[in-house]
């Protein structure tokens, strides 16, 4: 019998859960983790804690659930929207990621408000405003205060990039998570050249 195998890449625990074709759920498990905070506005996390949370996850519930892995046929992912995470050009991360609910980049954010205003970003990207929380904000950050990792990183990708890419080996994104990236234009579905061209980033950076 073919089996969907779910996952939640969430702020504070990874969530896992078999489902059969009729969305029964089989077997399901969890596992926290604890985020670091290096200073009141930081948020990282070692990028391979995901990754061993994924892993001892799928393997409870395959244990549980007693399948055999050949019958999972399809894999469902969600994750926490904006979490970043820098990898080199042989896609290994480069620093711990910059999880989403992160606050340092507040200054970026303003400066980006008022280089391309917050109604522009708006009519591109729709999200109301520039806030430090989107990775556009965080990209600056990055690029002004830790320039020798900006300079290495081969990739910038969200924890869901970073999973596909792992998993897969592709280099792929979706448009209704990167909206909120707010380098993305929504209505033309490409990257919006003018912001990368502001933080002094390629499109082949990207997924």
């Amino acid at each position: 019998m073919p089996y969907i195998l779910a996952f939640d890449l969430g702020t504070t625990a990874l969530k896992c859960a078999l489902h059969d074709l009729n969305g029964n759920v089989i077997a399901k498990a969890s596992e926290e983790y604890q985020l670091i905070t290096p200073s009141p506005d930081s948020v990282e996390m070692e990028v391979e804690t995901y990754w061993q949370a994924f892993k001892s996850a799928v393997a409870k519930v395959i244990k549980a659930s007693g399948i055999h892995p050949s019958d999972i046929k399809a894999l469902g992912v969600s994750a926490q929207g904006e979490t970043l995470i820098l990898v080199d050009r042989n896609g290994s991360p480069l620093r711990p990621a910059i999880v989403w609910l992160d606050n340092r980049a507040q200054k970026e954010a303003d400066d980006l408000g008022e280089v391309f205003t917050h109604r522009r970003a708006l009519e591109i990207t729709g999200q109301v405003r520039l806030v430090p929380t989107w990775p556009a904000s965080k990209i600056l950050w990055l690029k002004r205060n830790e320039p020798e990792i900006f300079e290495k990183t081969g990739k910038f990708m969200l924890i869901e990039d970073y999973f596909i890419q792992r998993l897969t080996g592709e280099s792929v994104c979706e448009g209704s998570l990167v909206t909120s990236t707010c380098y993305w234009n929504f209505r033309s579905r490409k990257w919006w050249k003018e912001m990368l061209q502001e933080l002094g980033i390629s499109e082949t950076q990207l997924p």
